[in-house]
C-alpha cells in the first residue's frame, strides 16, 4: 500500500510551542520523539520510504524535510501552497499516488496522533487493505477507535451489521457520523457502542478521487489539473497557481458524509489524538496533588495544574488547574477547562501583527 502522512496542521491549541513554521507534529510531546517522527515509524513495513508521501504546508516542507533526514525522499513532501483543509489534501495526495503509481490503496494517517500498540495498528491496517483489495474495491473506510471512556473532544461514528470479518478484524457500514457531543450525550454514545471518528482512512487512490468527482466537483476539477501535471517540470507553478482555488473543507463533511459506500474498522489500539495541552495529562506522570510537570518545578499547596516549561523553572503556589507553558519567547498560563480556547491568543496575535509569535 501507499502511505501518505498528513503533517500540514498549525496545532494552535498547542501555543506558544507550536507555531506556523514549526507546528506540534514536529514537536517532542512525549519524550519519545517528533509526532512525525512517530508515525514514520509507525508505518515500517506497511509502506517503503519511496512508497510514502509526507503533505504539509509550502513554509513548513524545509523543515518537514530536516526532520525526515532523508527517511523517505525529498520529493515525496509535498508542499501546499495554501491552507485549504483535509478534503484538498487528501485529494492532492491521491492524484499523486494515482500517478505516479497507479490506482493504488493508499493509507492516510494525520501526524499527530498517539498510537501504542503499533503491532496491533499494522495487522489492522493490513487486514484493512486486504478488505478493500477483496470485497471494498469502491469502499472509503475509516477507522474507528474503540472508546476508552465519554469524551467530548472527539466526533463518533455509529456503525451497522458487521459486512466483513477476517478472524479479529470486522468492518461495519457507516451508519452516521455524529458530531463532537456533550458529556451526557457521549456517556451514551459510548453505552451504545459507537466509535470515535479517528481521521485515519484506506481506500484506493481512485475511489477517493471517484467520490470527489461527484460530491465536490470544484474541487476535482483543480485536481484534475495538478494531476495533469504530476511527474513534469511544471508541476510546481500548476500546483501553486490551481491549489490556491479549491474549496476549503474536510473530507468528513465534504465526501464522506454524502458517500453511499462507507465502512468503519472496528480498531481496538491504544489511541490519542494530540488536540490541546490536555494531552500532556494523558500521557504524564501525575504527583499526588494532581500536577503533571516537565521539567524541574516547585509546587506548593497546589493541585490539578499542567506545566511544560523545560527549559526554566516555574513556582507555583495555591494555584489549581492551571496550564502553564513556556516557549522562551511567549508564556501561557490558562485553565485548564480553556484549553480549546488558545486558539483566540493565536488570532489576536495574528491581529496584532505579531508574525514572529505566531
Amino acid at each position: 500500500m501507499i502511505a501518505v502522512v498528513l503533517a500540514g496542521g498549525v496545532g494552535e491549541r498547542f501555543w506558544p510551542q507550536s507555531r506556523r513554521r514549526r507546528p506540534k507534529q514536529l514537536l517532542d510531546l512525549t519524550g519519545r520523539g517528533t509526532m512525525l517522527d512517530l508515525t514514520l515509524q509507525r508505518i515500517e513495513g506497511l509502506a517503503r520510504p519511496e512508497e510514502t508521501l509526507v503533505m504539509t504546508f509550502a513554509e513548513q516542507r524545509d523543515a518537514v524535510i530536516a526532520e525526515l533526514r532523508g527517511r523517505i525522499p525529498d520529493a515525496n513532501v509535498i508542499g501546499e501552497p495554501d491552507i485549504r483543509n483535509t478534503a484538498p489534501s487528501i485529494g492532492l495526495a491521491a492524484s499523486v499516488v494515482r500517478r505516479r503509481f497507479g490506482d493504488q490503496p493508499m493509507l492516510v494517517l494525520p501526524a499527530d496522533h498517539l498510537i501504542d500498540g503499533v503491532d496491533r495498528f499494522r495487522e489492522q491496517a493490513q487486514a484493512a487493505a486486504r478488505f478493500i483489495a477483496s470485497d471494498g474495491a469502491n469502499a472509503l473506510l475509516t477507522f474507528g477507535i474503540v472508546p476508552t471512556r465519554p469524551e467530548t473532544g472527539y466526533g463518533y461514528i455509529r456503525a451497522g451489521a458487521e459486512r466483513w470479518r477476517e478472524k479479529d478484524a470486522a468492518i461495519f457500514p457507516v451508519e452516521a457520523f455524529l458530531e463532537k457531543p456533550t458529556a451526557e450525550k457521549a456517556s451514551e454514545l459510548v453505552k451504545a457502542g459507537c466509535l470515535w471518528n479517528s481521521g485515519m482512512f484506506l481506500w484506493r487512490a481512485g475511489a477517493v478521487l471517484d467520490g470527489i468527482a461527484t460530491h465536490l466537483p470544484e474541487l476535482a476539477a483543480v485536481l484534475g489539473r495538478v494531476e495533469a501535471a504530476v511527474g513534469t517540470p511544471e508541476f510546481g507553478e500548476v500546483l501553486k497557481r490551481e491549489y490556491p482555488r479549491a474549496p476549503s473543507i474536510s473530507i468528513d463533511y465534504g465526501l464522506l458524509e454524502k458517500s453511499r459506500d462507507v465502512v468503519v474498522m472496528r480498531a481496538d489500539f491504544a489511541w490519542n489524538d494530540v488536540g490541546s495541552w490536555e494531552f500532556v495529562r494523558a500521557t504524564g506522570e501525575r504527583d499526588a496533588a494532581g500536577n503533571v510537570t516537565v521539567g524541574e518545578h516547585v509546587v506548593i499547596d497546589a493541585k490539578e495544574n499542567t506545566v511544560v516549561a523545560p527549559g526554566r523553572t516555574i513556582g507555583l503556589i495555591g494555584v489549581e488547574g492551571l496550564v502553564i507553558v513556556d516557549a522562551g519567547d511567549a508564556i501561557l498560563v490558562c485553565r485548564r477547562d480553556r484549553v480549546q480556547d488558545i486558539k483566540q491568543i493565536v488570532a489576536e496575535l495574528k491581529r496584532r501583527g505579531r508574525d514572529d509569535l505566531v
